[in-house]
């Protein structure tokens, strides 16, 4: 990734920092003013505040518990072994003033919900009935005039299967350190976001079930996310053995779902066809271009920026989730039916026999040294020693070299394969060869073209052996240990040694931070230059000492919460913060026109012990004629790391 100024300064945002220390400075002017401006609150105001406060704690709206009904009656059939029930009527609970109030509350606090987008056509518009252009009119533009009226109204649209699908607004964002490269969004109107949410909410009591069962897709899923996704590799265990990966992307995802298809899938589990007529309406939308101001009707795709399209893509990439969990599968299952009786490493077996051979040397050596004199100085006792401590350590190494062979076959093991999807980024681990994996992806890569018109990345999807170089899933790099996992286990018989190292079965695929990846996003927001060395920020220079270090703060401890619960070496994070640390204080000397030296002279705390050592600024808040203290520290490493635990 190149550096962009204009991206660095987008991304480095300070203004709240910057406001929150203006408002400690007038700490003591805004209470007073808060005071002043208050109102006393009635009895009868606080009454009704506490009835709905318990109201809202106590029972769900029915919307809500329609919802929840349909979720459970899905979730107990699935769980059961049972095909799940084709869901009826759901344009009646889409088409009510009380879901449309619930869908409003979901996104009215989203950033960007209240963008404005485009007017319909003229010839749209002029086609509409009169019922249909009053509503479209009044709630074109009502982000902040909403009311009651456009909730009752907009229902009964939908009921009589007349609601009117606005224009969206295309722009484009800067592809952060791809300087040229833009991503567009396609921002529906507010009222069709509202209405997007309702349509995803029905969504997941239906398809959440079978997503959970399946537990094999975790991209924009209700209490889903990478780090869900990432822990059903590392922390489960059922990816020990596996060495080869296969890194899976789709070209132009979102833009090339076919929408009849879409609607097909949906057809199996939705039996309403009023309901499915308006997400098909909702589908052929139009939007204009705000670069060569053209209104486009796409003949297919998902609109990215539409509320319900994340979860309308899940839906759709559902059908090649369950294609590798059946066919995949059995594909998999005829090939350990054509394998030989599994037998032992022939490798693994040599090396136990040369313990065991080793081990009765030892106990000959032993034996004689017992009848000669306790002399140590007696050439026969010196040579005796020296031949049983080099038999000792020669069956150190055998065991070391045990510990790294599997005691299986190589060419006679039963074959796996473990997949992992992330919207339209997916990883499928096997501890098959290469030629195995070449093959699934032949025929992921057709299932893909034929029955979703979705095409494979040539470039992106990529067949890694994890032992020698990393694959890489959402920011992270996954390996692959040169052995088996050891672990400790008493000791058995007498011995000296309390616990022994025992190998696990398999090899054990763990995770890192992803090392590329984070230089180039570190670089790309002016932290550090493409080597990784950090560099001072000069924009954010200028504000006070304690907003800087509280934005270094917040990258910090959002790396640490990022990558901490999922990484296997904690300690691998030093270099990270490091980066973050030293361009702290670059800035600070920057600002105060000095050096890093001189920064921990004026601020250091903790300079006894080299890992604790940070910066502290001190800031004197106001409040009722008195001063109060209040320090901003920059945080280190053992800081974050007993953050986390």
């Amino acid at each position: 990734m190149k550096f962009d100024l204009k991206t660095a300064k987008r991304m480095v945002n300070v203004r709240y920092y910057s406001s929150q220390a203006k408002n400690q400075k007038m700490f003591d002017f805004l209470e007073k003013e808060k005071a002043r401006l208050s109102t006393l609150r009635g009895e009868r105001v606080s009454e009704l505040l506490k009835h709905y406060t318990k109201e809202a704690t106590t029972s769900a709206s029915p919307m809500a518990k329609a919802l929840q009904g349909i979720y459970l009656k899905n979730k107990t059939r699935i769980k059961n072994g049972l095909p799940p029930t084709k869901s009826t009527q759901l344009t009646s609970l889409l088409g009510t003033p009380e879901m449309l109030m619930m869908g409003y509350k979901s996104i009215k606090g989203n950033k960007g919900a209240l963008t404005t987008a485009e007017a319909i056509s003229d010839s749209k518009f002029n086609s509409l009935t009169p019922e249909q252009k009053l509503v479209y009119l009044k709630s074109w533009g009502c982000p902040d005039k909403i009311s009651l009226w456009h909730f009752i109204s907009v229902a009964k649209l939908i009921r009589k299967g007349l609601y009117v699908w606005g224009t969206s607004k295309r722009i484009y964002f800067d592809k952060p350190g791809q300087i040229g490269k833009k991503r567009p969004i396609t921002i529906p109107p507010f009222m069709d976001k509202v209405v997007q949410k309702c349509i995803e909410l029905i969504l997941h009591s239906i398809y959440e079930p079978s997503f959970e069962k399946l537990n094999r897709s975790f991209g924009f899923r209700p209490n889903k996310g990478t780090q869900d996704a990432l822990a059903t590799i590392v922390k489960t265990g059922l990816t020990n053995g596996m060495r080869t990966a296969i890194e899976g992307d789709v070209e132009a995802a979102y833009d090339t779902v076919e929408k009849d298809k879409l609607i097909a899938i949906l057809g199996k589990r939705i039996e309403d066809r009023s309901f499915l007529n308006m997400i098909r309406q909702r589908l052929n939308y139009d939007y204009v271009d705000q670069e060569t101001l053209e209104r486009v009707t796409p003949e297919k795709g998902i609109p990215q920026g539409g509320v319900d399209s994340p979860y309308l893509f899940n839906i759709y990439m559902h059908e090649l989730d369950e294609h590798i969990r059946d066919e995949l599968k059995q594909y998999v299952d005829s090939l350990n039916e054509k394998l030989p009786p599994r037998s032992v490493n022939k490798n693994f077996t040599s090396i136990k026999a040369g313990k065991n051979k080793t081990f009765r040397l030892i106990t000959k050596v032993k034996k004689s040294l017992a009848s000669l004199p306790k002399d140590r100085k007696d050439p026969k006792v010196a040579f005796k020693r020296t031949r049983m401590f080099s038999l000792i350590n020669s069956q150190r190494l055998l065991e070391h070299r045990k510990n790294r062979v599997s005691n299986s076959h190589p060419h006679k093991k039963i074959l796996r394969v473990h997949y992992v999807r992330y919207a339209d980024d997916w990883i499928i681990l096997t501890n098959g060869n290469r030629q195995l994996a070449h093959v699934l992806k032949k025929r992921i890569s057709y299932f893909l073209f034929e029955h979703l018109s979705l095409k494979l990345s040539e470039e992106k999807t990529l067949i890694t052996d994890i032992t020698k170089e990393p694959a890489r899933f959402l920011g992270f790099e996954l390996k692959g240990s040169g052995r088996g996992a050891l672990r400790k286990l008493p000791a058995q018989g007498p011995s000296r040694r309390r616990s022994i190292l025992a190998k696990k079965s398999g090899l054990l695929v763990w995770a890192q931070p992803d090392r590329k990846r984070l230089i180039n996003r570190l670089h790309m927001k002016g932290f550090c230059d493409a080597n990784g060395f950090p560099l001072s920020i000069p924009w954010i220079s200028c504000f006070e000492p304690q907003v800087i270090v509280e934005r270094f703060n917040a990258q910090i401890l959002g790396l640490a919460n990022f990558y901490l619960p999922i990484i296997r070496n904690p300690h691998t994070m030093g270099r990270w913060i490091y980066i973050l640390r030293f361009s702290c204080l670059k800035t600070l000397a920057q600002k105060y026109r000095t050096s890093i030296k001189q920064i921990f002279k004026r601020f250091g705390t903790r300079m006894n012990l080299k890992s604790l050592q940070t910066i502290s600024i001190p800031v004197v808040i106001k409040f009722q004629d008195k001063s109060y203290i209040k320090h901003w520290q920059l945080l280190n490493y053992q800081d974050v790391k007993d953050m986390n635990g």
